[in-house]
C-alpha cells in the first residue's frame, strides 16, 4: 500500500510541474553545482558590490556570539552591526581586535539604535528569541517568540525593507509564515527574501554520512527538505552528492540521527533545546551564501524554508534554492523519493499544515491568509494529489 501511495505522490509531483511549468511550478532538475564549492568563510573578493553589511538581531546570547565571531572572519562582509535588548559594547570592541578588515557597529541603546543598526543592511539575521527551557510548552514558545519578532520586523521593514531577512528562531515552520504576512500587510511582498534557516539539518546530514562512508564532509552535500522540527525534517541522503551506497537501514539510522540531533545535545546543556555552536556555523554559512548572491556570484544553492508550492497542498516548505541578488532566484523541486522518504513526507504534510495555520493566526487573527497554492482544476490530475493519497 505504501509503495502504491508513493507512486501516487511522485506521479502527483511530476503532474504538478508539468501542467503549471517552470515559472509557476519550479525547476525539477538537479542544480548543475560543483561539490567541491567553498563553503567556508574567508570568501573570494571577485564579486564586487556596495558596502556589505550585515545585521544580527539577538547578538548577545551565545548563539549570536559565535555567529559574530564567524563572520568577522568572511572578507565577503563589510560591516557587522549588533543589536540586542542589552548592550554589546563589549562584544563590539572585542570582536574590532580581531585583525579583518569587516568591521563590528553598536549603537547606544535608545530609541534609534535599532534603526541605526538597520540602516543600509543588506542581510538581517534574527537569533534573537527564547528556547524550549524557558517556556512549558511549545504553544507558549510560538506565542513568547512571534511577539519578539512582531516587535523586530516593523523596524526592519521601515529601515530596509528589501535586505535578505534570515529567521533563525523556534519554531521556524510556524514563524516565517508570520513574518511573510507581516511584510504584506505593510503592503511589501519580498518573501523571496525572507528564509528560514534550516542549514543545521543540512551540516549535521552531512557530518554523519561523511563519517559513515569514510569522506571528508567537505565535499558532501545531502539536500534536507520539508520543515524545521524532529517530526518535518527530511533529509534526502538518496540523493546526496557524491552519490555513494548506502543501505536501506544506514538511510533509515542516519535520518534518525538528523531528527533527534537536538534531543542530543540539549542532554549535555540540562535539558535546554538548543545547538550552540554547530548552529552559529550553521547559520553562518547560510548568510555567507546570501552575500556570494547578493554579489551575483552564480551557482549558490542552500536549503531553506520559503514560502514555496513545490508541495501543493502546504505554501511553505525546504527545498534547495539557487540564491541570487533579489533573493531565490530558482526553486530547485524535488527529485523522485525513495518509498522511506516518500512516507517521511506524507508524515511531515499534516504537521507542517497545522504549523503554517498557527503562524498565519498569529498574525492575521481569525482571517485566513490568502496565499494557496496552485491546484489541479480537475478531477483526473486532482486524484494524485497527496490528499486523495492520505484518503486511500
Amino acid at each position: 500500500m505504501l509503495s502504491l501511495k508513493c507512486r501516487y505522490l511522485r506521479r502527483s509531483l511530476s503532474i504538478y510541474f508539468l501542467r503549471f511549468g517552470k515559472e509557476k511550478c519550479f525547476n525539477v532538475a538537479r542544480p548543475e553545482v560543483t561539490v567541491y564549492q567553498n563553503r567556508g568563510f574567508r570568501g573570494s573578493n571577485i564579486f564586487l558590490s556596495k558596502s556589505m553589511k550585515i545585521s544580527i538581531l539577538g547578538a548577545n546570547n551565545e548563539t549570536g556570539r559565535f555567529l559574530s565571531l564567524l563572520l568577522k572572519r568572511s572578507s565577503l562582509i563589510d560591516e557587522i552591526s549588533l543589536y540586542d535588548k542589552e548592550s554589546t559594547d563589549y562584544l563590539a570592541s572585542e570582536l574590532n581586535q580581531v585583525d579583518t578588515r569587516c568591521k563590528v557597529t553598536t549603537y547606544p541603546h535608545n530609541e534609534e539604535s535599532l534603526t541605526q543598526t538597520l540602516q543600509d543592511a543588506k542581510v538581517v539575521v534574527l537569533v534573537a528569541g527564547k528556547n524550549l527551557k524557558y517556556e512549558s510548552t511549545p504553544t507558549e514558545l510560538l506565542e513568547s517568540n512571534a511577539e519578539i519578532l512582531s516587535d523586530l520586523l516593523p523596524n526592519v521593514i521601515r529601515s530596509c525593507p528589501r535586505a535578505m531577512l534570515a529567521i533563525a528562531m523556534q519554531p521556524i515552520n510556524s514563524l516565517i509564515p508570520v513574518a511573510v504576512e507581516m511584510y504584506k500587510k505593510a503592503g511589501i511582498y519580498e518573501y523571496k527574501r525572507i528564509f528560514g534557516v534550516n542549514t543545521l539539518d543540512c551540516v549535521r546530514a552531512n557530518s554523519f554520512v561523511a563519517k559513515m562512508v569514510n569522506i571528508a564532509p567537505e565535499c558532501v552535500m545531502v539536500p534536507v527538505i520539508g520543515g524545521c522540527c524532529p517530526y518535518t525534517r527530511i533529509p534526502l541522503f538518496s540523493q546526496m552528492i557524491p552519490r555513494v551506497f548506502l543501505s536501506a537501514k544506514d538511510m533509515k539510522d542516519l535520518t534518525n540521527f538528523v531528527r533527534e540531533a537536538d534531543e542530543e545535545v540539549s542532554k549535555g546543556y540540562n535539558g535546554q533545546n538548543v545547538s550552540v555552536y554547530a548552529s552559529a556555523f550553521a547559520i553562518a554559512r547560510f548568510c555567507i551564501s546570501l552575500c556570494k548572491a547578493i554579489r551575483q556570484q552564480s551557482g549558490v544553492v542552500e536549503c531553506a524554508y520559503v514560502r514555496s508550492c513545490v508541495i501543493p497542498e502546504v505554501t511553505y516548505f525546504a527545498s534547495q534554492l539557487e540564491l541570487g541578488p533579489d533573493g531565490i532566484q530558482k526553486y530547485l523541486g524535488i527529485q523522485p523519493l525513495n518509498d522511506d522518504e516518500c512516507k517521511l513526507l506524507l508524515d511531515a504534510i499534516p504537521v507542517l499544515t497545522k504549523a503554517i495555520s498557527q503562524g498565519e493566526t498569529l498574525a492575521l487573527g481569525s482571517k485566513s491568509s490568502s496565499e494557496k497554492c496552485p491546484i489541479y482544476p480537475d478531477v483526473c490530475h486532482r486524484a494524485f494529489t497527496p490528499t486523495h493519497i492520505r484518503r486511500i
